[in-house]
Parts: structure tokens; C-alpha cells; sequence
């Protein structure tokens, strides 16, 4: 019989290490079954290792298996939180471990360690990572979170029981901290006093019923004694209550102050950091702003694109830094394993030396009934030490388990990235060199239309007037196509471009002024280069007309004779809408301007003669020039298409104060005004100087002028 308790207890053990193996296998069965299950990402290739392959966007079965995916490690957490409290429990009876070789302060330090990293992993699995890309994303997304906070719960219940099982390792390595369940010499010394005052609150009121029993049989004589040493007694008790309610606050606080200190306060303070990892639910962010479409972005314009394509920049970034993490992590899980794991091994290693010494020991008959009841006492220890070792490591499997899930989803929402940001960056670039090659055809337009407009125009009018056409021209379409390449959002452009026209309105009116003076200006009776314009007082000859500005060369002198002063004049456009400020110009046309011949006369002489002499000779030095001017004549009535007089010299009588004054009014040739005038001038003295009408009429020289101001 003994010997078949022996083999039960060996079989028992047996059995207890098998349900343990399959209790960790069993997660590892789940999650290449996770794996497996994933949906595959709709244009991306498979990752390595255990990369689970991104979900189509829209698919049913997707979102069905990464329901499936998460939901093991979203039920996981209350399982897991009821075996911890009972393997605490567990832990709590095992006795003294000694001979373990492990290092309690290093494994102290590394369960803290590992706690800091992890809750910088999960809140930075928490915050949104992901702006722009597919609908999938979100699955990832979600998927990521809840792993995130099966492994930090996870996380923490492995550390609250690897902080129990370091406080029953007996040996000089043990440090105060690893065990902070035993009280210090302050909460001993309280437990002395109240226990003390508990037993003398106690006495007194044993004492005090016994004066209650004795006033009941009391006399007259002994009434009052008995009174007084009912109050004395009664005094004690509510100084001895006062003190045990002291004691017990006291007591409760030292309590609580211990409890939060060592290896399990330092648990409990950077569990209160992310209080919402006590409830089963995975967390999301609040208020999360929505996914950008990736569809959309494609289509954006090239400001937009460049935002997705930084966001996308930032997502791998983001999912990098968490892969890194969650190797960190899967090292200092291994770190925190194996010394449990050498514990384990070294428990079955002693099991199977007391299964051999039992059948040994069955093998003799003379062997001992005393010796067979302590080798099943040591079978007993070592299954209990077996089971609850195995249970109280089997959340850092779990964990071991979800941070290879967990690693496996990220990596594949970054293949999934790595997809979505080459879409990008291709309609990027094709946007890019869709805008580039506009502009290229628009310069290779405008340089053509320049090409054309200098060689087949001759005017020169004309030809500035098609050249400031095609720079504007080009440049607007030049700034539609930019426009339509950077911008999309033509909504909110319109309210901006709104408030900017106001704006520019007010503030560069003048020029807006002078711009729409332009048209004006190279209209059909506007000025162009060449002609001779008078305005605000200046005379000159216009070199240049722009879209804002005109410019003239200045001329001044002294009645017929103008002459350049080397100074150039700017007139904004704006000048022509200006009240008060005309401008004189030449006729289109024409190249001639009008001067005036007069002479005082005598009062006894022959008006008509002096005049008729006076028109013969303007007439005989208009003849020679008369062609030119009726040509130009014919040009403007061509060009008007109405008929207009021709210019012919005319002579006039006037009266003035001084006397009679002839006039004789004729044109002349602006380029070569002066050369008929000193003709003119020549001939008229010459028949001054010999007798005759002239020098018998005239009192005074004659004048040559202009009869209109140029």
C-alpha cells in the first residue's frame, strides 16, 4: 500500500506537470491559430515571422477574424485576475524556498523595469497613431490597443505574483523590500501596546461587573464605597477605550503605510498610474479623430498629398519605436522567466531522484513504514510546490504569448503602411511631374507666341500690346495650373481669396486704378510710343507704356523750338481719371502741328494786299511739304471713316489794342516745323527789305508761333 501511495503521489506529479506543459502550449496553439486566421491585406505580400497579413479594406471575413483574434486576449484579463488572487493564496502557504539562486534585489529591480516599459508601451499603443490610410487601418489599429492592454495587465499580475513567490525565498540575498507583508519594529511595538491595553480594558471590565453585582446586594453602609469605585472604574474604561481607538488608527495607517512599500508598493503605485487596466474592457482614445481616406489624398492636391505622406512617415516611425518595444519586452520577459523556469526544472529534477529512491526503497522489504510516510510527504511538497509555481508563472507565458501576437499585428499593419505610403509618394511624383510638365509646355507657349509676335509684327505699337498680352496670358494660366496643383479645397480658397481681394482692394487701389487705365491707354484713341502727349504741364514724347505706368521723354523750349531736357517722365495710368489733370495728345495719324504768322499793320495800309502777299509766300513754302500732309490726311479720314477738313492755310484780320494785326495760320510738319518756319521767316524778311506791300504795310517784325500749345 505504501508503495502504491508512493507511485500515486510520483503519478500525480506526473500529472501535474503534464497539465502544466498544456497549460502553456495551450496560448501558443491559440495564437498561431490567431496568426493563421488573419486576413490577408489587399496588395501587400505576407510578413516574416509570426506577421499577421493586413485585412482587405471592406471585407466581412477580415473583420470577423480579427474579431476572432482579439476576443482571447480581451476575456483573458478576468481569467487571469482570478488565478492570480488564488495563486496568491497558493503562494501565500507554500513554505520558505530555499537553494533557488535567485537574486531578489536583481529580480526586484528587473519586475520594475519591465513594469516602466510597459506602460510606456501601452500608452503609446493608446494614442492615435495612424491619420491617412484604409479603412483597415482601424482593425489594426483597435486590434494593437487591445493586445496593448492584455499585455499590461498581464504584466502586472505576473509581478504581483513573482513579488510573492521572491518573498518566500529564504537566504541572506532576501532584502528587506522583497518582503513587505512582515511587519517592522514600529508595527510590533504598536501590536504589543494594544494588546496590552486590550487586556487591561479587559480587567476593568470584569471588575466593574463585579461592583454591578455586589450594589445589588449592597447595604446603606457599603452603598457609597461601592459608588465611587464604580466611577474610578468607569474613568479607566473610557481612558482605556480612548487609548485602544488611538491604537487601532494608529495601527491602520502604519498598516496601510507598509503595505506600500517594497517590491508590492511600487507594483500597487504604477498600477494606480493606469487605473483603467482594473477593468476587463480594452480602452480606446476619447474623442479620436476620423481616418483620413487614402482614396482622397490620392486625388488631393499636392499639399494635401505631402501631409498624408508625412503622417504615413510618422505612422512607421510610431510602429517601429512600438516593435522595438515590444522586443525590449519579450527580452525582459525571458529575464524574468528563467529563473522560475531553473526552479521548475530543479522541482522536477527532484521529483524524479524521489521516484527512484522510491522504487529502490519498494524494492526492500525490510524498509521502513516511517521512511515510506516522509517520502510521500516530500512527494506531496513537491507537487504543491510544482503546481503552484507553475500557476504563478503562467501569466508571464501569457504575456510571453500576446507580445509575439501583439509584435505579429504590428508588423503587419507597417507592411500595410509601407504599402499605402508608395501609393502616395506615386501620385506625389505624378503629380509633381504633371505640374512641371504644364509649366514647361506654358514657357515653350510663351516663348514661341514671343518669337512669332517680333518677327511677323512689324508695328511696333501692336507688338508691345500682343507681348503685355501674352505675359499675362502665361502668367495666368501659369497661376491656375499651380493653383489647381497645390490646392483642392476650393471651398474654404473662396472665402479666403474673398477677404484677401477686399483687403487688396482697399489697400492697392491706385494700382488697381492704373491697371484698369491701361486698357484705356492702348485703346484705339489711347498713346503709344512715338507720340508727343502733354499732361500735368509736362510735354514730352512717350518711350514706354506699361501695365501700371507710362513714361515720356521731357521736351521744353520756347514757342516753335522744343528740345529734350535728357530726363525721363513716370506718369502712373491712374493720371487719366485724375479730375483736373488733362492730356493733350496728336491725332492718330498725324504728324503735323499748326503755326501761326502774324505782323502789326499801319493804319493807312492796304490790308488785302499785305495779306494776300503774306499767304503767297506760306504758300510757296507749303507746297513743298503739302504731300506728306495730305497723305496723313487721307490716313485719318481712313481711319475715322468719316470725312474730315483738310488743313489748309487760312489768314485772319484782327483788331487789337495797338492797332490791326494780321494772322496767317498753317501747318507744319512737327519733325520738321523748324526748318519751314526759318524758310518762311527768310522769305518774309526779303520782301520786307525791298519796296513794296510788305515794307508799306507792316509796322512792326513779323512773329512766328505756335497757334497750339504742344
Amino acid at each position: 500500500m505504501v508503495f502504491l501511495r508512493a507511485k500515486g503521489s510520483s503519478a500525480s506529479l506526473v500529472v501535474s506537470a503534464s497539465l502544466a506543459l498544456a497549460l502553456t502550449c495551450a496560448p501558443l496553439l491559440r495564437a498561431q491559430q490567431t496568426t493563421a486566421a488573419a486576413p490577408p491585406a489587399s496588395g501587400s505580400t505576407a510578413a516574416t515571422g509570426t506577421t499577421a497579413a493586413a485585412p482587405s479594406t471592406g471585407s466581412t471575413a477580415a473583420t470577423g477574424s480579427t474579431a476572432a483574434a482579439s476576443a482571447p486576449h480581451a476575456d483573458a484579463p478576468a481569467t487571469t485576475s482570478h488565478t492570480t488572487s488564488s495563486s496568491q493564496q497558493q503562494i501565500a502557504k507554500l513554505p520558505p524556498l530555499t537553494n533557488t539562486g535567485i537574486d531578489v534585489k536583481t529580480q526586484s529591480d528587473r519586475i520594475r523595469d519591465h513594469l516602466g516599459v510597459v506602460l510606456r508601451f501601452y500608452r503609446n499603443s493608446t494614442t492615435s497613431v495612424q491619420k491617412t490610410g484604409e479603412s483597415s487601418d482601424i482593425l489594426y489599429q483597435d486590434q494593437a490597443r487591445a493586445e496593448a492592454t492584455n499585455i499590461a495587465q498581464l504584466a502586472f499580475q505576473a509581478a504581483r505574483n513573482a513579488a510573492a513567490l521572491l518573498s518566500h525565498i529564504s537566504g541572506s540575498d532576501a532584502p528587506a523590500d522583497a518582503a513587505p507583508t512582515n511587519p517592522n519594529d514600529t508595527l510590533a511595538r504598536l501590536n504589543a501596546a494594544k494588546t496590552s491595553n486590550q487586556q487591561r480594558l479587559t480587567t476593568l471590565q470584569q471588575q466593574k461587573q463585579s461592583i454591578v453585582a455586589q450594589l445589588a446586594t449592597a447595604n446603606a453602609k457599603t452603598r457609597p464605597q461601592l459608588l465611587q469605585q464604580q466611577e474610578q472604574i468607569d474613568g479607566g474604561l473610557e481612558l482605556a477605550q480612548a487609548t485602544n481607538d488611538a491604537l487601532n488608527r494608529i495601527t491602520r495607517f502604519s498598516s496601510n503605510q507598509n503595505a506600500h512599500t517594497g517590491l508590492l508598493g511600487d507594483i500597487d503605485h504604477l498600477e494606480a498610474s493606469a487605473p483603467e487596466l482594473a477593468t476587463a474592457s480594452s480602452t480606446k482614445a476619447n474623442a479620436e479623430a476620423p481616418l483620413g481616406s487614402l482614396a482622397d489624398a490620392q486625388q488631393a492636391g499636392l499639399v494635401t498629398q505631402a501631409g498624408a505622406l508625412f503622417d504615413l512617415l510618422s505612422t512607421r516611425r510610431s510602429i517601429d519605436q512600438q516593435i522595438a518595444i515590444i522586443d525590449q519586452l519579450r527580452q525582459q520577459v525571458d529575464a524574468l522567466r528563467s529563473p522560475f523556469i531553473k526552479v521548475l526544472r530543479t522541482t522536477m529534477s527532484q521529483g524524479e531522484t524521489l521516484t527512484q529512491q522510491t522504487i529502490n526503497l519498494s524494492a526492500t522489504p525490510t524498509s521502513d513504514v516511517q521512511d515510506r510516510t516522509n517520502t510521500r510527504k516530500q512527494f506531496d511538497q513537491l507537487t504543491t510546490t510544482f503546481r503552484v509555481m507553475s500557476d504563478a508563472t503562467f501569466p508571464l507565458s501569457q504575456e510571453s504569448l500576446v507580445l509575439d501576437s501583439a509584435r505579429g499585428t504590428l508588423s503587419g499593419w507597417r507592411v500595410a503602411v509601407d504599402t499605402e505610403y508608395r501609393s502616395i509618394l506615386r501620385s506625389l511624383l505624378i503629380r509633381v511631374g504633371s505640374i512641371a510638365l504644364a509649366l514647361g509646355l506654358l514657357a515653350l507657349v510663351g516663348h514661341f507666341w514671343s518669337r512669332a509676335t517680333i518677327r511677323y509684327v512689324s508695328d511696333l505699337r501692336r507688338r508691345r500690346q500682343l507681348l503685355v498680352v501674352r505675359r499675362m496670358v502665361i502668367g495666368f494660366a501659369s497661376g491656375i495650373v499651380l493653383l489647381f496643383g497645390f490646392v483642392t479645397q476650393f471651398n474654404s480658397l473662396a472665402t479666403f481669396a474673398g477677404f484677401i481681394s477686399a483687403g487688396i482692394a482697399v489697400g492697392l487701389q491706385t494700382i488697381l486704378l492704373s491697371v484698369a487705365a491701361y486698357f484705356f491707354i492702348i485703346g484705339r484713341y489711347g498713346v503709344r510710343v512715338g507720340d508727343r502727349i502733354t499732361v500735368a504741364g509736362v510735354t514730352g514724347t512717350v518711350i514706354e507704356v506699361g501695365i501700371a505706368r507710362f513714361y515720356m521723354m521731357e521736351l521744353v523750349g520756347t514757342g516753335t523750338e522744343l528740345h529734350s531736357t535728357g530726363r525721363v517722365a513716370v506718369f502712373a495710368n491712374s493720371v487719366l481719371f485724375q479730375t483736373g489733370t488733362p492730356l493733350y495728345k496728336q491725332l492718330p495719324g498725324t504728324e503735323y502741328a499748326w503755326h501761326e504768322l502774324t505782323a502789326k499793320l499801319k493804319p493807312e495800309a492796304d490790308t488785302d494786299a499785305v495779306l494776300k502777299q503774306l499767304c503767297s509766300i506760306v504758300e510757296r513754302i507749303y507746297s513743298s511739304y503739302q504731300p506728306i500732309i495730305d497723305r496723313q490726311q487721307k490716313q485719318i479720314e481712313a481711319w475715322a471713316g468719316t470725312a474730315i477738313d483738310p488743313p489748309r492755310i487760312d489768314s485772319h484780320l484782327r483788331l487789337m489794342d495797338d492797332g490791326l494785326q494780321v494772322a496767317v495760320l498753317f501747318p507744319v510738319q512737327i519733325a520738321d516745323a523748324a526748318e519751314a518756319d526759318a524758310a518762311i521767316a527768310k522769305a518774309v524778311m526779303q520782301e520786307w527789305k525791298q519796296e513794296g506791300v510788305l515794307r508799306d504795310g507792316l509796322a512792326a517784325t513779323p512773329v512766328i508761333k505756335a497757334a497750339v500749345k504742344s
